[in-house]
């Protein structure tokens, strides 16, 4: 979904409540405080515009009572502005796991462990 900014199937899968925990880091201009579908899909809309593309390769899930866990990878291209980098035109490849909590078939809650170091470092950042 966030691969193609789907609004039909966020509402249908992401809760009204819906908290991403890791809007936090999404840039200024993205409202960090906004739940439900509309903040996932201000998420998705961020990330599809800085990187063309964009693929999510799902290498493993695993399913305990209310929660997903999916180790995943990211690929595209950065040809958009992220985190204040000019667009470089480089592939990336980014390495995540994502943790969803459900509750009535929905997702209501995201959190995630990623190399952002790793993707700062792929797009030319340098301390």
């Amino acid at each position: 979904m966030i691969e193609t900014g789907d609004a039909d199937l966020a509402q249908r899968i992401i809760a009204p409540d819906f908290i991403n925990h890791e809007a936090d880091d999404d840039p200024e201009d993205v409202d960090r405080q906004q739940r439900g579908p509309a903040g996932f899909l201000a998420t998705s809309r961020w990330l599809r515009e800085a990187f063309s593309n964009l693929r999510f390769e799902l290498h493993e899930t695993l399913t305990e009572a209310d929660t997903v866990i999916a180790v995943a990878t990211m690929t595209g291209h950065h040809t958009g502005v992220f985190n204040n980098i000019a667009p470089t035109g480089k592939p990336i490849e980014h390495k995540q796991v994502h943790i969803f909590t459900l509750a009535d078939g929905q997702i209501t809650r995201h959190r995630a462990v990623r190399d952002d170091l790793g993707l700062l470092l792929q797009l030319g950042w340098r301390r």
